[in-house]
C-alpha cells in the first residue's frame, strides 16, 4: 500500500509500504480524507523532535472500516468512521482518567507513532479509537472531527456558558472550530480578531458577531467599547504570536479566562502583572479529553459544523504544492487531502 512518510525537514515521500492487518481488538479502515494540520506544517518545515523517522504522517482522518480483528464486535466492515489518533495506555492516571492526550510521552497516530497515520491507503486503529459516523455526517466532516474536538476541548477548558462575552484571536481552523462550538452552545457574542481578509470574510459568514482587522483597528479599544469597558469573560488565543497573546490578557475582564490553543514558534515577552492585577486565569488546551469526539459528532449530525467557504480539497499528489506550501503562506484555510 502507499503511505506519505516524513524523512526529515521538507522531506515527505510517497512510499510503498507493507500492507497492514488488524490484530485483536483492532480494525482496519480504507482512508477517505485526511486534513492537514498546523502541527503537520511544523513537522515538515521545522522538523519533528524526539520522533523516529521515517514515519507515516496524518492524524486528522476518516474512512470506511474494511476489516475487523479478532474480538471486535461493536463495529462492522462498511462502517464510516472518524479516528481518534491519541493512543492510550491502561495504567497511568491520565489515560485511565480520560486524559490520554496528556500521556507522557505523547503517542499520536501520524505524529511519530509506529502504528502509522492517516496519509496512507489503509490504517489500523484500536476499535476503541474509532467512532461511527451517523447518517447525515459525511466522511469529509469525519476528517474534521479531530480539529473540531481540539476546539471543543478549548471551550470546555474555558467553562463557557450561554450569555458570556467571548473573543477569539485567529480565524484559522481551530478558531473557526471555537466559533462553531460556541454557537452550538448558544453563545452568540463572539468577537474575532484576524489579520487575513480571506479568513475574516469566512468566519464572518459563519456567524461571528464582529470581526476585527488588527491592522486597521485598535483591538483593545474595540473590544472594551463593545463590552462596556468590562472586557471578555473568556478569550481564546488561536493565533500563536506575541501580539495576540498579550492582547488576549488585556481584553479579558476581571477574573476572565484566557485559553491557549495555539502553538508558539517564538518565545513571548510579557509582564505577569497584567494577569495579577485583574486576576486573569490562563489555561492551556492541548488535544481533547474523553467525550469531545462524541459531542462533536453529535453536533455535526445536528448541522452545527458547516464546511462551505473554508474547507478545500486537493488530490494526494498535491500534498506539498497544493497543501503544505500555500497553507504556510496563509493562502488557504483548511485543506483536505482526498485519498483514492
Amino acid at each position: 500500500m502507499l503511505a506519505s512518510r516524513l524523512y526529515g525537514t521538507e522531506d515527505v515521500r510517497l512510499d510503498e509500504v507493507p500492507d497492514v492487518e488488524p490484530g485483536p481488538g483492532e480494525v482496519r479502515l480504507k482512508v477517505a480524507h485526511n486534513g492537514i494540520c498546523g502541527s503537520d506544517l511544523h513537522m515538515y518545515f521545522q522538523g519533528q523532535l524526539a520522533r523516529p523517522e521515517p514515519f507515516t504522517i496524518g492524524h486528522e482522518f476518516a474512512g470506511v472500516v474494511d476489516t475487523v480483528g479478532p474480538g471486535v464486535t461493536g463495529i462492522a466492515p462498511g462502517t464510516p468512521v472518524a479516528v481518534r489518533p491519541f493512543l492510550r495506555c491502561a495504567e497511568c492516571d491520565r489515560c485511565t482518567g480520560g486524559l490520554p492526550h496528556l500521556h507522557a510521552p505523547m503517542r499520536v497516530l501520524g505524529c511519530g507513532a509506529a502504528e502509522g497515520g492517516g496519509l496512507a491507503e489503509y490504517c489500523v486503529s484500536e476499535a476503541q479509537h474509532v467512532f461511527a459516523l451517523p447518517d447525515g455526517v459525511t466522511l469529509e466532516q469525519g476528517a474534521l472531527v479531530e480539529p473540531m474536538a481540539v476546539s471543543y476541548n478549548g471551550i470546555r477548558r474555558g467553562e463557557v456558558e450561554p450569555g458570556m462575552r467571548t473573543v477569539i484571536f485567529g480565524a484559522g481552523p481551530i478558531g473557526i472550530g471555537v466559533l462553531l462550538g460556541l454557537r452550538s452552545l448558544g453563545v452568540d457574542d463572539v468577537v474575532v480578531v484576524e489579520p487575513s481578509a480571506a479568513r475574516r470574510e469566512a468566519i464572518g459568514a459563519l456567524g461571528a458577531a464582529e470581526v476585527i482587522d488588527p491592522g486597521a483597528a485598535d483591538v483593545i479599544r474595540t473590544v472594551m467599547a463593545r463590552t462596556g469597558g468590562r472586557g471578555a469573560d473568556v478569550v481564546f488565543e488561536c493565533a500563536g504570536v506575541e501580539a495576540s497573546f498579550v492582547q488576549s490578557i488585556v481584553v479579558a475582564g476581571a477574573r476572565g479566562r484566557v485559553v491557549i490553543l495555539a502553538i508558539y514558534e517564538q518565545n513571548v515577552a510579557f509582564n505577569p502583572s497584567m494577569m495579577m492585577m485583574d486576576e486573569i486565569e490562563v489555561r492551556g488546551a492541548l488535544g481533547y479529553e474523553d467525550g469531545c469526539y462524541e459531542t462533536v459528532i453529535d453536533l455535526m449530525a445536528k448541522g452545527c459544523y458547516p464546511t462551505d467557504g473554508w474547507v478545500e480539497h486537493i488530490p494526494w499528489s498535491g500534498l506539498i504544492d497544493e497543501g503544505f506550501a500555500p497553507l504556510r503562506r496563509g493562502e488557504r484555510m483548511k485543506v483536505m487531502v482526498d485519498l483514492p
